[in-house]
């Protein structure tokens, strides 16, 4: 399992950080994904990867069956 996991900013193309663990909800909104962070201040960062992509990083690969 992976915390910090990289992401592409929508708005820039550029490369950043995340760490999942801060991450209370995400969705998706047209071409984007919104996260939105834990805590009072609503903060979000627009991302392209899609939600099964980022949760894909986090978890790992699944397991494949002998």
């Amino acid at each position: 399992m992976r915390f910090w996991i990289q992401c592409t900013r929508f708005e820039t193309g550029q490369s950043t950080h995340i760490n999942i663990a801060l991450v209370g909800s995400m969705w998706r909104d047209g071409e984007r994904t919104v996260l939105a962070f834990v805590g009072g201040d609503g903060q979000t960062i627009e991302v392209i990867e899609t939600p099964e992509h980022i949760l894909a990083v986090h978890l790992g690969a699944p397991a494949t069956a002998p």
